[in-house]
């Protein structure tokens, strides 16, 4: 019987789309480069059938007709129903590539656990979500031949949680938002489009306390009293993190803080490369994508030393404590204010980002298939 692979991308929530959903896009695309020979079927939801993916002949996509409304629906159709399709298209090795998959079904199974994030920032779930989430994860880890993870972090953390054998967990680095060259970031006239009226700093504005973004603001005011024509343009919406507005107001950052609101994919990596400082505060990672994408666009990087991120980001960024705050606040002044530092961080980075590809992860992967048959 010929090989054929079934990949799980039940968990992808287009409302929802972050570094697992561009890992999935991704690995898809760039195992239909390197594979003509295996055949894949990819499961989907019905709110993902028309997602970016280019394939070769070798793919088949199955819509299971059920929309993402709450991760419980999402397990009932993963746990109940996807292992009858398994057994229906005759796949005998599964790729379940969000943390979660059947516990139960006829093909071998090898999945995807990118972090522990109930446990690295585990305060920011309900309690339910992070007992059904640790649950799930267990028993489809114990029940997985191999698990792939993203970084050396996140495998000891998979280690020192789950007790799974070190021998198999698989490291697949990732890679940036895209590996493909865009000399044109700065074409697009961001500053204009956003209000932007002087050189900014920017980050990723986030709901998720682990992202740290009132750290983030605190350390900004106090760069702000030195360099006061500078911003900080935070991508996406004003976040309801409780005390977030009355900060930015008792630290009369009002008119110096940009939130962009939504920002559609072809404006990101512009805003980036037009920035003067990329800074990356977050208290738990278990990759890092966004440093990889301030590397290729030429931006200088100040980022937190937690999790992954020193795995990630190499030599080239500055690094600070992401619990204190006058130490992120120096760390982004010393960039801001020396050039040939901030010349030198960009050229370790553009040296830093050549390490990853979306073909090398695709490669690593495939190995680990190859590892089951």
């Amino acid at each position: 019987m010929a090989n054929r692979i079934g990949i799980n991308l039940l968990y992808l929530n287009p409302k929802l789309a972050g570094g697992s959903f561009i890992y999935a896009i991704n690995l898809v695309n760039n195992l239909a480069i390197i594979d003509h020979k295996t055949q894949y079927v990819i499961y989907l939801n019905k709110d993902c059938e028309n997602l970016p993916f280019v394939v070769s002949a070798n793919f088949i996509f199955r819509i299971l007709p059920f929309r993402y409304t709450s991760v419980y629906k999402r397990y009932l159709w993963e746990q109940f129903v996807l292992p009858y399709y398994i057994l229906r298209d005759g796949i005998n090795l599964l790729h379940s590539l969000g943390y979660v998959g059947p516990i139960l079904c006829s093909a071998k199974k090898v999945t995807s656990i990118l972090d522990i994030n109930y446990k690295g920032h585990g305060a920011s779930m309900n309690r339910g979500k992070k007992i059904l989430l640790g649950s799930m994860i267990y028993l489809t880890a114990k029940t997985s031949r191999y698990l792939i993870t993203i970084s050396e972090f996140s495998k000891q953390q998979i280690i020192k949680y789950i007790g799974f054998n070190v021998d198999r967990v698989k490291v697949t680095l990732l890679s940036g938002m895209t590996d493909a060259k865009n000399e044109n970031n700065q074409s697009i006239d961001v500053k204009s489009i956003y209000g932007i009226k002087s050189d900014y700093i920017i980050a990723f504005s986030s709901p998720s306390p682990h992202k740290n973004i009132n750290r983030l603001i605190e350390a900004f005011a106090l760069v702000h009293n030195q360099i006061s024509e500078i911003k900080l343009v935070l991508v996406g919406y004003k976040t309801k993190v409780v005390g977030m507005e009355k900060m930015i107001s008792d630290l009369n950052l009002d008119e110096s803080i940009v939130f962009t609101g939504f920002v559609p994919d072809e404006h990101v990596k512009p805003l980036i490369a037009t920035s003067t400082l990329f800074v990356f505060p977050s208290l738990y990672e278990g990759f890092g994508i966004p440093i990889l994408d301030a590397q290729a666009d030429g931006v200088a990087v100040a980022s937190s030393n937690a999790g992954s991120l020193p795995e990630v980001g190499g030599d080239s960024p500055l690094y600070f404590n992401p619990l204190d705050v006058e130490n992120m606040a120096a760390v982004m002044l010393e960039i801001l204010n020396e050039k040939i530092l901030r010349e030198k961080i960009i050229k370790n980075g553009l040296i830093n980002r050549a390490r990853f590809s979306w073909k090398k992860t695709a490669e690593d992967t495939l190995a680990v298939y190859n590892e089951m048959y």
